[in-house]
């Protein structure tokens, strides 16, 4: 009997700690009630400028209806990624101020030195200058201080992790964007065998080395529909680069769509001896180098194994 209420009296003062760490980390709001971030029409919005301490300093910029990154590398932006983001600014409520203490700066993550500074424009105009703080311990809100301002508001949803993003995770990770119909023909070359698949009327044929073999047309259909909507897993890593510089792909695939352009690429399957399963991808004569993990590397050399 005294262990347990020794136990019953240690869960409590758990439960107290809880408590209070909770409310001391969130403090009473002097608000008037949540008013959104843009009142009325949400203005147009053509560059974001993200400026995080502890990672790169990203650029994305709106030309002709496309997003772009155009710092610290220039390459098309994710139309997913940006969607989320410029939706999500019509979402945001801002529940109140905090504080207004300059002193409370380091508290809640907002000091000029160590948040992540955002700067959104239109236009030629800025329309948000801020600096994005902490998370609140509910996890749904997020600390942000406006530059130059000493008020410390709360804004309702998960503003904070659409923003603070690696440069590759804003990067559009599509390789190929064709309709599953348009390719009438695909070819693999290992060295050792040629493999080929062509469209014949609405049936695929499947020959390796020559020799035609039954295939299932239900996967080939899967593989090619894969292959024409083609998305990468990742970029590559400085570790990749040098194998993909000095050894010869150990597979190159080319496909032929209606129009008969053909597109080709060299793949580098995963090392028997190494740790990192994934399938280095590159268009052959192309100067980016993708990932694929394993699952989805292995569907790519389109083997018959996975066709029959």
């Amino acid at each position: 009997m005294k262990n347990k209420s020794t136990l019953i009296l240690g869960g409590v003062f758990l439960l107290l700690v809880v408590i209070f760490l909770f409310t001391s980390l969130h403090p009473k709001e002097v608000t008037g009630g949540a008013t959104p971030l843009f009142k009325g029409q949400p203005p147009a919005i053509d560059t974001l400028d993200i400026q995080n301490p502890k990672r790169d300093h990203i650029v994305l910029e709106k030309r002709n209806e496309v997003w772009s990154i155009t710092k610290p590398v220039t390459y098309k932006a994710s139309p997913e990624v940006m969607e989320q983001v410029i939706e999500g600014f019509k979402t945001v409520m801002i529940d109140g101020i905090v504080t207004s203490d300059p002193n409370e700066k380091e508290r809640f993550g907002v000091e000029d030195s160590t948040a992540v500074r955002l700067k959104v424009s239109g236009g030629g105009n800025t329309v948000l200058d801020i600096l994005i703080g902490k998370f609140a311990p509910d996890l749904s809100h997020t600390y942000v201080r406006k530059y130059g301002k000493n008020d410390i508001e709360l804004w309702r949803g998960i503003f904070a992790r659409t923003i603070v993003r690696e440069t590759d995770e804003w990067r559009d990770r599509t390789i190929f964007s064709f309709n599953e119909g348009d390719i009438t023909s695909v070819k693999a070359a290992d060295g050792k065998n040629t493999r080929q698949l062509t469209l014949s009327d609405s049936s695929w044929t499947y020959t390796e080395n020559g020799k035609p073999k039954p295939v299932d047309q239900a996967k080939v259909k899967e593989y090619i529909s894969t292959i024409a909507t083609l998305k990468c897993d990742a970029f590559s890593a400085e570790e990749d680069i040098p194998r993909a510089a000095s050894t010869t792909p150990d597979t190159q695939v080319s496909f032929t769509v209606r129009n008969g352009d053909t597109h080709t690429f060299d793949l580098w399957t995963p090392l028997k001896d190494s740790d990192n399963k994934r399938t280095l991808f590159r268009k052959t004569g192309g100067d980016i180098l993708f990932r694929f993990y394993e699952y989805r590397g292995e569907q790519l050399p389109m083997k018959y194994e996975k066709l029959k």
